[in-house]
Protein backbone atom coordinates (compact mmCIF):
# COMPACT_ATOMS: atom_id res chain seq x y z
CA UNK A 1 0.00 0.00 0.00
CA UNK A 2 1.71 3.04 -1.30
CA UNK A 3 2.16 6.14 0.94
CA UNK A 4 -0.52 9.12 0.88
CA UNK A 5 0.90 11.49 -1.50
CA UNK A 6 1.08 15.20 0.06
CA UNK A 7 1.07 18.79 -1.03
CA UNK A 8 1.86 21.99 1.19
CA UNK A 9 -1.47 24.17 1.46
CA UNK A 10 -0.55 28.31 2.67
CA UNK A 11 -2.98 29.77 5.98
CA UNK A 12 -4.50 33.14 5.02
CA UNK A 13 -2.15 34.23 7.74
CA UNK A 14 0.88 33.68 5.69
CA UNK A 15 3.00 37.13 5.84
CA UNK A 16 5.29 36.71 2.38
CA UNK A 17 8.46 36.50 4.03
CA UNK A 18 9.62 34.43 1.44
CA UNK A 19 11.39 31.59 3.41
CA UNK A 20 9.46 28.69 1.63
CA UNK A 21 10.43 30.19 -1.46
CA UNK A 22 14.08 30.18 -0.92
CA UNK A 23 14.16 26.93 0.44
CA UNK A 24 11.89 24.85 -1.45
CA UNK A 25 14.10 22.81 -3.72
CA UNK A 26 11.57 22.17 -6.62
CA UNK A 27 10.64 25.79 -7.42
CA UNK A 28 7.36 24.97 -6.58
CA UNK A 29 6.59 28.13 -4.20
CA UNK A 30 6.64 31.90 -4.82
CA UNK A 31 5.30 35.00 -3.20
CA UNK A 32 2.84 36.47 -5.35
CA UNK A 33 2.34 40.29 -5.30
CA UNK A 34 4.35 40.56 -2.16
CA UNK A 35 0.77 39.53 -0.41
CA UNK A 36 0.97 35.57 -0.01
CA UNK A 37 2.83 32.75 -1.10
CA UNK A 38 1.32 30.26 -3.15
CA UNK A 39 1.82 26.29 -3.73
CA UNK A 40 2.14 24.89 -7.63
CA UNK A 41 0.57 21.58 -7.49
CA UNK A 42 2.29 20.63 -10.37
CA UNK A 43 5.84 21.18 -8.72
CA UNK A 44 5.46 20.12 -4.98
CA UNK A 45 6.32 16.89 -3.96
CA UNK A 46 5.21 17.49 -0.46
CA UNK A 47 8.73 16.90 1.24
CA UNK A 48 7.59 19.68 3.57
CA UNK A 49 10.68 21.41 3.71
CA UNK A 50 9.04 24.88 3.14
CA UNK A 51 6.80 24.16 6.24
CA UNK A 52 10.09 23.22 8.31
CA UNK A 53 11.33 26.33 7.67
CA UNK A 54 7.85 28.59 7.61
CA UNK A 55 8.62 31.05 10.69
CA UNK A 56 4.52 31.68 10.94
CA UNK A 57 4.37 28.00 11.01
CA UNK A 58 1.12 28.49 8.27
CA UNK A 59 2.67 25.78 5.62
CA UNK A 60 1.07 22.90 6.44
CA UNK A 61 0.68 19.34 4.36
CA UNK A 62 -2.53 17.82 3.02
CA UNK A 63 -3.51 14.64 1.24
CA UNK A 64 -2.88 15.47 -2.75
CA UNK A 65 -5.99 15.42 -4.73
CA UNK A 66 -5.93 12.67 -7.39
CA UNK A 67 -5.66 14.34 -10.33
CA UNK A 68 -2.46 15.85 -9.49
CA UNK A 69 -0.89 13.27 -7.91
CA UNK A 70 0.80 11.49 -11.30
CA UNK A 71 2.53 14.73 -12.28
CA UNK A 72 3.80 15.14 -8.86
CA UNK A 73 6.88 12.73 -9.05
CA UNK A 74 7.95 14.11 -12.65
CA UNK A 75 9.54 17.03 -11.16
CA UNK A 76 13.60 17.03 -10.72
CA UNK A 77 15.03 19.13 -7.28
CA UNK A 78 16.73 22.49 -8.57
CA UNK A 79 19.96 22.91 -8.63
CA UNK A 80 20.73 25.91 -6.42
CA UNK A 81 22.81 28.47 -8.16
CA UNK A 82 24.09 31.33 -5.97
CA UNK A 83 23.93 34.74 -6.88
CA UNK A 84 25.56 38.03 -5.68
CA UNK A 85 22.73 39.24 -3.46
CA UNK A 86 23.30 35.55 -1.61
CA UNK A 87 26.05 37.37 0.44
CA UNK A 88 24.17 40.46 1.68
CA UNK A 89 24.46 39.09 5.07
CA UNK A 90 27.41 40.33 4.96
CA UNK A 91 26.62 44.01 4.45
CA UNK A 92 24.57 43.57 7.41
CA UNK A 93 27.15 42.37 9.70
CA UNK A 94 29.51 45.20 7.78
CA UNK A 95 27.34 47.85 8.39
CA UNK A 96 27.39 46.84 12.42
CA UNK A 97 31.13 46.88 12.31
CA UNK A 98 31.44 50.16 10.34
CA UNK A 99 28.69 52.18 12.89
CA UNK A 100 30.40 50.77 15.88
CA UNK A 101 33.63 52.04 14.64
CA UNK A 102 32.01 55.15 13.78
CA UNK A 103 28.82 56.33 14.85
CA UNK A 104 28.14 58.49 11.96
CA UNK A 105 28.34 55.11 9.37
CA UNK A 106 24.86 54.48 11.13
CA UNK A 107 23.44 56.77 8.44
CA UNK A 108 23.92 54.27 6.29
CA UNK A 109 20.70 52.43 8.03
CA UNK A 110 18.91 54.66 5.68
CA UNK A 111 19.54 52.17 2.62
CA UNK A 112 17.70 49.52 4.65
CA UNK A 113 14.63 51.58 5.01
CA UNK A 114 13.96 53.42 1.56
CA UNK A 115 14.99 50.46 -0.75
CA UNK A 116 11.88 48.32 0.50
CA UNK A 117 9.29 50.18 0.86
CA UNK A 118 10.68 51.89 -2.70
CA UNK A 119 11.06 48.23 -4.33
CA UNK A 120 7.44 47.59 -2.97
CA UNK A 121 5.49 51.10 -4.05
CA UNK A 122 6.95 50.66 -7.86
CA UNK A 123 5.74 47.27 -8.30
CA UNK A 124 8.19 45.07 -6.73
CA UNK A 125 6.23 43.48 -3.98
CA UNK A 126 8.33 41.79 -1.35
CA UNK A 127 11.45 41.47 -3.01
CA UNK A 128 13.75 43.09 -0.98
CA UNK A 129 12.07 40.43 1.90
CA UNK A 130 12.42 37.20 -0.40
CA UNK A 131 16.06 37.75 -1.84
CA UNK A 132 18.00 41.05 -0.31
CA UNK A 133 17.38 41.57 3.37
CA UNK A 134 20.83 40.89 4.94
CA UNK A 135 19.28 40.71 8.24
CA UNK A 136 17.22 38.16 7.02
CA UNK A 137 19.93 36.36 5.52
CA UNK A 138 22.04 36.58 8.34
CA UNK A 139 19.23 34.73 11.15
CA UNK A 140 19.04 31.88 8.09
CA UNK A 141 22.83 31.47 8.21
CA UNK A 142 22.74 31.61 12.37
CA UNK A 143 19.90 29.43 13.09
CA UNK A 144 19.84 26.68 10.00
CA UNK A 145 23.41 26.57 9.16
CA UNK A 146 24.64 26.80 12.42
CA UNK A 147 21.94 25.55 13.91
CA UNK A 148 21.13 28.21 16.48
CA UNK A 149 17.55 28.01 16.86
CA UNK A 150 15.19 26.06 18.00
CA UNK A 151 12.90 25.55 15.07
CA UNK A 152 9.97 26.20 16.25
CA UNK A 153 7.20 28.47 14.77
CA UNK A 154 6.36 31.48 16.48
CA UNK A 155 3.12 32.22 18.72
CA UNK A 156 0.15 32.26 16.39
CA UNK A 157 -0.10 35.84 18.13
CA UNK A 158 3.19 37.11 16.38
CA UNK A 159 1.39 36.55 13.10
CA UNK A 160 -2.21 38.53 13.91
CA UNK A 161 -3.12 41.67 12.07
CA UNK A 162 -3.58 43.02 15.59
CA UNK A 163 0.23 42.54 16.55
CA UNK A 164 1.95 43.29 13.69
CA UNK A 165 0.38 46.50 12.86
CA UNK A 166 0.35 47.57 16.51
CA UNK A 167 3.89 46.69 16.31
CA UNK A 168 4.71 48.54 13.35
CA UNK A 169 2.76 51.79 14.81
CA UNK A 170 4.95 51.46 18.00
CA UNK A 171 8.61 51.35 16.16
CA UNK A 172 7.19 54.02 14.06
CA UNK A 173 6.15 56.22 17.12
CA UNK A 174 9.81 55.26 18.31
CA UNK A 175 11.36 56.40 14.74
CA UNK A 176 9.40 59.60 15.30
CA UNK A 177 10.42 60.24 18.37
CA UNK A 178 13.91 59.65 17.25
CA UNK A 179 13.49 62.30 14.50
CA UNK A 180 12.18 64.71 16.98
CA UNK A 181 15.39 64.52 19.28
CA UNK A 182 17.18 65.22 16.23
CA UNK A 183 15.23 68.10 15.34
CA UNK A 184 15.56 69.54 18.97
CA UNK A 185 19.40 69.07 18.79
CA UNK A 186 18.86 71.40 15.48
CA UNK A 187 17.23 74.34 17.34
CA UNK A 188 19.90 74.22 19.85
CA UNK A 189 19.22 71.50 22.32
CA UNK A 190 22.76 69.64 23.83
CA UNK A 191 23.96 66.58 21.79
CA UNK A 192 23.10 63.15 23.68
CA UNK A 193 25.82 60.41 22.87
CA UNK A 194 24.09 57.50 23.65
CA UNK A 195 23.09 54.21 22.10
CA UNK A 196 19.54 53.40 23.46
CA UNK A 197 19.56 48.97 22.90
CA UNK A 198 14.97 47.70 23.42
CA UNK A 199 13.99 51.32 24.02
CA UNK A 200 15.39 51.27 27.54
CA UNK A 201 18.86 50.84 27.77
CA UNK A 202 20.99 54.07 27.59
CA UNK A 203 24.71 53.25 26.69
CA UNK A 204 26.91 55.92 27.03
CA UNK A 205 28.86 56.77 23.86
CA UNK A 206 31.08 59.63 24.55
CA UNK A 207 34.16 57.90 23.02
CA UNK A 208 33.34 58.66 19.75
CA UNK A 209 34.31 61.83 17.36
CA UNK A 210 31.66 63.39 16.01
CA UNK A 211 33.11 67.11 16.09
CA UNK A 212 33.81 67.14 12.03
CA UNK A 213 29.75 67.47 11.68
CA UNK A 214 26.42 69.50 13.15
CA UNK A 215 25.44 68.23 16.45
CA UNK A 216 22.10 67.32 14.44
CA UNK A 217 24.06 64.83 12.07
CA UNK A 218 25.59 62.96 15.21
CA UNK A 219 22.14 62.81 17.05
CA UNK A 220 20.30 61.29 14.11
CA UNK A 221 23.29 58.65 13.88
CA UNK A 222 23.30 58.04 17.35
CA UNK A 223 19.08 57.65 16.81
CA UNK A 224 19.33 55.44 13.51
CA UNK A 225 22.09 53.41 15.22
CA UNK A 226 19.56 52.60 18.03
CA UNK A 227 16.71 51.30 16.09
CA UNK A 228 18.82 49.20 13.84
CA UNK A 229 20.26 47.43 16.84
CA UNK A 230 17.32 47.32 18.59
CA UNK A 231 15.99 45.36 15.75
CA UNK A 232 18.92 43.25 15.25
CA UNK A 233 18.63 42.06 18.96
CA UNK A 234 15.06 41.37 18.53
CA UNK A 235 15.70 39.57 15.55
CA UNK A 236 18.65 37.23 17.17
CA UNK A 237 16.45 36.53 20.36
CA UNK A 238 13.52 35.57 18.28
CA UNK A 239 15.98 33.46 15.74
CA UNK A 240 16.87 31.93 19.39
CA UNK A 241 13.77 31.60 20.76
CA UNK A 242 11.91 30.13 17.48
CA UNK A 243 12.72 29.48 13.58
CA UNK A 244 15.69 31.30 12.17
CA UNK A 245 13.14 34.20 10.39
CA UNK A 246 11.21 34.48 13.28
CA UNK A 247 12.00 37.95 13.11
CA UNK A 248 10.32 38.27 9.56
CA UNK A 249 6.79 37.34 10.76
CA UNK A 250 6.63 41.28 12.69
CA UNK A 251 9.52 42.73 10.61
CA UNK A 252 7.82 46.46 10.56
CA UNK A 253 9.75 46.88 7.15
CA UNK A 254 7.81 43.13 6.00
CA UNK A 255 4.40 45.30 7.24
CA UNK A 256 4.73 47.72 5.44
CA UNK A 257 5.52 46.71 2.16
CA UNK A 258 3.18 44.10 2.43
CA UNK A 259 0.65 46.32 3.20
CA UNK A 260 1.80 48.60 0.48
CA UNK A 261 1.58 46.10 -2.03
CA UNK A 262 -2.40 44.79 -0.67
CA UNK A 263 -3.38 48.66 -1.65
CA UNK A 264 -1.88 48.44 -4.98
CA UNK A 265 -3.33 45.31 -5.51
CA UNK A 266 -6.19 46.72 -4.88
CA UNK A 267 -6.54 49.93 -6.53
CA UNK A 268 -5.00 47.68 -9.59
CA UNK A 269 -8.16 45.10 -9.64
CA UNK A 270 -10.47 48.17 -8.99
CA UNK A 271 -8.88 49.94 -11.81
CA UNK A 272 -9.80 46.65 -13.88
CA UNK A 273 -13.38 46.08 -13.01
CA UNK A 274 -13.79 50.30 -14.29
CA UNK A 275 -12.83 49.00 -17.17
Amino acid sequence: MSAIQKTACIGTECVACGSCENVCPFGAVSVKDGIRAAVDPAKCVGCGTCARNCPAGVITLVPRQREESRSAFKVIPLKKQKHWYDYLWLGELLYLALSLTNILFAWLGLIFFTIPLLMSVFGWGKAYCRRFCGRGQLLQLLGSRLKLSRNRPTPRFFRTSVFRLGFLTFFMTMFGLMLFGTYRVFTGAPLRQAVTLLWTFRLPWQWADVSMVPAWTAQFAYGLFSVMATSSLLGLLVMFLFRSRGWCVFCPMGTMTQEISKLKTTKQHGKSDRI
